[in-house]
């Protein structure tokens, strides 16, 4: 059990915050596990829901390259909960088993991996790993990506790293049966 009792149910909302916790039910259907953290802060919440939606649906990469790079932000600031949630999804979509393997034990990328691919692993490793960006890899990407993606890619990566603050400050446990983040060497 998480340190804070996730809210879940419109009755548990702080007052004034029904209308937040109704736009985050529109968009997802139900309060997810760091929805349920966000919402102590009902207008957070519904903020951080439609930057998912924008940054997830409405973003120039495809679905696998979005979960490819979720993936690498949850490894790279271990975010177990967020891996959990993401990593089969992200072999679902079509990003390489051996990839989300190499991405999780922080190794070599498979020399088999799409250009693409590489280069998203790449770039966020470097930007959530080591908290910089070399110019050639800057260019690299935006010439994959465009400017457009180049941002999106950026946001989408720090929108995990505020998800996974929540998660990890408030002890989220992973659910049983999934995907288990590997530990660090």
């Amino acid at each position: 059990m998480p340190r804070m009792t996730p809210i879940t149910k419109r009755e548990q909302v702080p007052p004034g915050g029904e209308d937040a916790f109704d736009r985050v039910i529109a968009s997802r259907g139900s309060i997810n596990a760091p929805q349920s953290m966000l919402m102590y802060v009902p207008e957070v919440s519904a903020l951080a829901t439609a930057m998912n939606d924008a940054l997830r649906f409405g973003s120039t990469m495809t679905d696998a390259d979005v979960e490819l790079a979720i993936c690498v932000a949850a490894r790279e600031f271990d975010i177990a909960y967020v891996w959990s949630s993401h990593a089969k999804r992200a072999v679902d979509l079509g990003v390489a088993p051996a990839l989300i393997e190499a991405v999780g034990t922080g190794g070599e990328l498979p020399a088999d991996t799409t250009p693409r691919h590489a280069l998203i692993a790449r770039f966020a490793r470097t930007l959530v790993g080591r908290h910089t960006m070399e110019d050639a890899l800057f260019e690299d990407t935006r010439t994959e990506l465009g400017d457009r993606g180049v941002i999106e890619l950026s946001a989408l990566l720090g929108y995990y790293l505020m998800i996974g603050c929540a998660l990890i400050a408030t002890d989220y446990p992973v659910a049983p049966g999934a995907p288990v983040l590997p530990l660090r060497p």
